[in-house]
C-alpha cells in the first residue's frame, strides 16, 4: 500500500492515504482455514477485479493475508460514504456479497474515515 499525502491519487489506482482527501474506508475481516485462504483470496480479488472495480465512487481495493493464514483483510476506498451506500443498493453488488458469503463465509465488515497519517521520520 502507498503512503501519499498528497491530495492528488496517483495514475496508478493506488491507495492514496491522504485524510483530506474525503475518502471512506472500509474494512471486510475475513476468517478461513489456512487449506482454503488462498482459494478465497484468489475468488475475492477476481470479484474485485470483475466487478466491484466498476461501480461508481470505488477507489481501491487492498488485500492483506496474514501470516498465520487464517485471516484475509480488505481494505477498501471509496470517494464518500453516498459511494459506499450506493454501492451497496447495486444490484450487482448485492448479488456479489451474497455468493461472497457462499465462497468465503460472512466478514465484519466496517467503515472509517482516515483522521491521520503518521510518516516515519525523515519521509
Amino acid at each position: 500500500m502507498e503512503n501519499n499525502t498528497s491530495t492528488t491519487a496517483p495514475r496508478t489506482g493506488l491507495t492514496t492515504l491522504d485524510p483530506n482527501a474525503g475518502h471512506v474506508t472500509t474494512i471486510n475481516t475475513y476468517t478461513v482455514t489456512r487449506e482454503r485462504a488462498e482459494e478465497v483470496l484468489t475468488y475475492l480479488v477476481h470479484s474485485a477485479e470483475e466487478t466491484v472495480r466498476y461501480v461508481p465512487g470505488f477507489l481501491s481495493f487492498n488485500f492483506h493475508l496474514s501470516l498465520d493464514h487464517m485471516q484475509i483483510v480488505n481494505y477498501g476506498q471509496w470517494a464518500s460514504r453516498e459511494a459506499v451506500m450506493a454501492a451497496r443498493e447495486n444490484p450487482k453488488v448485492k448479488a456479489l456479497m451474497a455468493e461472497t458469503v457462499k465462497v468465503a463465509g460472512s466478514s465484519n465488515s466496517v467503515p472509517y474515515v482516515l483522521r491521520k497519517s503518521v510518516p516515519a521520520a525523515g519521509k
